[in-house]
């Protein structure tokens, strides 16, 4: 019997949590096909959370100057790409993309941090509340609106943008709406060791030895067991195709009378 014992696990200072699980025993050769089947689906299946357009003062691009700003807008996009959502309530699957709007609107002198936004109540929450956005020096106002959207993977900003043009055809262009890349993939790394060990009558085994790091929006428990779920669910749905079947195994006994 194959057994699953996570032996570590701890949320690091930079809200980065960590998680180490050991599998096993398993036959030679099966932990490679194992952990590089969960390596991929774990950082390429898994969804969340990111940023796909931003509104800032009204500005229609991201070279325009706001007075009183020190970061420039290319700063401000980048340090609002860092911002990490987690999930409140399960709201949709994946099928149909999910879209959030958030803000905030603040005056100077002050310090512009992630922890200011006004999310959707109940649905959404920061967990890196403290990164950095930007600073202003002077009375000036600042106002940010942010389009949220899941989905899994990268999004460039052409897609996001294409995206935007099609849904807003037939209706008013918001050409405020500066798009910008979206990392949705809540891991930022996963890795795997393989090492033979004996059971407990000798033979030689496999024990496969998985490491991984999430950035805070999902535990690394969680992300295993997403990705054990979407391993499963592919493979079900294939063996559970009874055409497939029936149709191979009237092949196969029209083969066998042939031989025979």
């Amino acid at each position: 019997m194959n057994k699953l014992t996570c032996i570590e696990n701890y949320i690091e200072k930079d809200q980065n949590h960590f998680g180490s699980f050991i599998i096993e025993p398993l036959e030679v050769g099966q932990g490679i096909t194992l952990g590089n089947a969960l390596r991929r689906t774990i950082l390429s299946d898994l969804t969340g959370y990111a940023i796909s357009g931003v509104r800032i003062n009204n500005l229609k691009h991201e070279f325009s100057v706001i007075e009183g700003l020190r970061e420039d807008i290319v700063e401000v996009l980048l340090n609002l790409k860092e911002i990490n959502f987690k999930s409140l309530k399960t709201l949709k699957k994946i099928d149909t993309p999910i879209k959030l709007k958030a803000f905030l609107n603040v005056k100077g002198p002050l310090i512009v941090t992630a922890g200011m936004f006004h999310l959707p109540k109940n649905l959404l929450s920061i967990v890196n509340s403290n990164q950095y956005i930007c600073t202003i020096l002077d009375s000036s106002e600042l106002f940010i609106e942010i389009d949220i959207e899941k989905g899994k993977g990268y999004k460039l900003i052409e897609e996001n943008r294409r995206e935007k043009i099609e849904k807003t055809r037939n209706h008013f262009k918001d050409s405020s709406t500066i798009f910008i890349d979206s990392i949705f993939m809540p891991i930022k790394s996963v890795n795997y060791k393989i090492k033979l060990i004996h059971d407990s009558y000798g033979n030689i085994k496999e024990s496969l030895n998985l490491e991984i790091r999430t950035n805070g929006t999902i535990t690394p428990k969680r992300s295993l067991y997403e990705g054990l779920k979407c391993l499963i669910d592919l493979f079900s749905s294939l063996f559970i195709n009874e055409n497939f079947f029936s149709l191979f195994e009237k092949k196969l006994i029209i083969k066998k009378r042939k031989i025979l």
